[in-house]
């Protein structure tokens, strides 16, 4: 209380400040002109340049709503940073939406033009089904009162609020699931749905990994760093990589290890990573 009235007091006393010098400076009425700002003063978007579109598809992994930017991962895997404001056309199928409806994970389509060096949106098309985009990432929170989830998402680092409703259908692997395998640390794909009023809706969550589960890799080793105490399997010919930390192991079981060799890795994600528990030779080289 003390302190409201002493803000009250100094606010009057400024104000009382402030009447003083501004009726010794009063101008003129006579002379005074309105300084009332309309709609026709403030300025306008200069045209668009003329010029050939190139038309860009891709999944959005960023949106930047300060610098009017975004960035999609094109069909290729590039990633590509679009510059968009007022006058960017934004239509899901037919229908007109806003730039509020292009969030990451949304399949889009963009006819962009060069502007001022730089790749600029004419528009972006959203894709009309409802599912408006997937995301990968590992649950920060459940609010199960509220039916809130927190995930930060494995692309973008940044951290995507969804709701959890009843028809949210979620697997834990193979299996059914319910809402209190949102464990704090899992690892999640989720597809989800736009929502006029607050966060996204998860049309289905599927469980990847919890703290504490068991896993089995096979694969060749392509990385051993005994500093950084982890090694990096890899499964030809697609060449997906799975990052499995050593700090289990024993010294002589990690000097035994070696480079190109074909392996069975039973570990254990911690909630951080993959934790190996023992590694043994593949029965048969992989080719």
């Amino acid at each position: 209380m003390r302190g409201t009235l002493l803000s009250v007091t100094v606010l009057l006393f400024a104000t009382s400040q402030i009447s003083g010098a501004q009726a010794a400076f009063r101008p003129d009425p006579g002379n005074a002109k309105s300084e009332k700002v309309v709609a026709s003063d403030l300025p306008e978007e200069p045209p668009l340049p003329k010029g050939h579109a190139s038309l860009l598809g891709g999944t959005v992994t960023r949106v930047d709503p300060i610098r009017d930017r975004l960035v999609v991962r094109a069909f290729g895997g590039r990633d590509v940073t679009i510059d968009f404001d007022v006058r960017t056309q934004v239509m899901r199928g037919a229908t007109p939406a806003s730039i509020r409806d292009v969030r990451p994970g949304a399949r889009v389509y963009a006819d962009t033009i060069a502007n001022n060096g730089r790749v600029f949106a004419k528009s972006l098309r959203l894709e009309a089904s409802s599912v408006l985009g997937e995301t990968r990432g590992q649950v920060l929170g459940y609010d199960s009162a509220r039916g809130l989830l927190k995930v930060r998402d494995v692309i973008s680092s940044q951290p995507i609020n969804l709701r959890v409703s009843a028809r949210t259908k979620i697997r834990s692997g193979e299996q059914a699931g319910v809402a209190t395998d949102l464990v704090n640390g899992a690892l999640v794909q989720i597809d989800f749905q736009g929502s006029s009023e607050g966060p996204s809706v998860a049309d289905s969550i599927n469980i990847l990994a919890r703290p504490g589960s068991m896993f089995t890799f096979t694969g060749r080793i392509a990385v051993i760093d005994l500093r950084d105490s982890h090694l990096t399997l890899y499964q030809p010919p697609g060449d997906t990589a799975f990052e499995v930390g050593l700090g289990s192991l024993t010294p002589n079981e990690k000097l035994s290890l070696k480079l190109g060799t074909d392996v069975v890795v039973h570990a254990q994600f911690d909630g951080r990573r993959y934790e190996a528990r023992s590694i043994e030779l593949a029965s048969a080289p992989q080719q």
